[in-house]
């Protein structure tokens, strides 16, 4: 049963998260994983793309609210199951700066 939430939305935080999935989904692809698991990754990616939509269409205290916290929650334990916490950070990185060109995005540069 869903509970109708009433506190803000992390618009910012659901964002963020959506670009870490993006790069775990590249990376991914890069080094040949399986279709199940590129399909696993981008079904987080949908779970946020669509709580986001429905934080910023509906009003705190509403189904449709409460639907974008619900889905943002269950897609943040997911992303924890997809990124294994012993797994160098630096392909994922690499495959994130691919996406937006490549440019020299690391600090200092």
């Amino acid at each position: 049963m869903l509970s109708i939430r009433h506190d803000p939305f992390p618009l910012e935080a659901a964002r963020d998260l959506l670009g870490i999935v993006r790069a775990l989904y590249a990376e991914a692809r890069s080094r040949g994983a399986s279709v199940a698991d590129l399909h696993a990754i981008a079904a987080v990616g949908d779970d946020l793309r669509q709580a986001i939509a429905l934080a910023e269409a509906h009003p705190p205290g509403t189904l449709g609210f409460s639907s974008a916290w619900a889905r943002a929650e269950r897609a943040a334990g997911r992303v924890g199951e997809l990124a294994d916490a012993l797994a160098p950070a630096a392909p994922i990185v690499r495959a994130a700066l691919a996406r937006v060109g490549g440019g020299n995005l690391t600090p200092g540069g």
